[in-house]
């Protein structure tokens, strides 16, 4: 079975980002950004500790368990996905909108990916 790249979903928040500066466009760039961190963490995740993270409460779990790890990389990707989280979050349900929020968005992905790799090189 071949597993979805989720890195692709930063190609989509980028064309949402740049097609449109309407609010809804970047609200859905935030989303994606974030889901293309998350499921790349989370593929990571699970082949590197051989587990399953369900699908309930998935984010948070995951969350956690990087928080908690003995390896400092996977703890800071747990902090930046938390705020990751939460910028996502506001973004989906709150009325009031930070376009500054975009771009700290883009940001985080590119921050994750880059501990991602690190990791992926030991």
């Amino acid at each position: 079975m071949i597993l979805f790249d989720w890195k692709r979903f930063y190609d989509v928040g980028f064309c949402l980002k740049n097609i449109s500066g309407k609010e809804e466009f970047q609200r859905s760039a935030v989303g994606r950004y974030y889901y293309g961190a998350f499921g790349t963490v989370k593929n990571y995740y699970e082949e590197k500790h051989n587990i399953k993270i369900p699908s309930k409460d998935s984010h948070q779990i995951l969350i956690n368990n990087l928080k908690k790890s003995k390896i400092k990389n996977e703890r800071e990707i747990g902090k930046k996905l938390k705020k990751f989280r939460r910028i996502r979050n506001f973004a989906d349900y709150n009325p009031i909108f930070y376009i500054s929020n975009v771009k700290k968005a883009e940001e985080l992905y590119n921050e994750i990916i880059q501990l991602l790799d690190s990791l992926d090189k030991n």
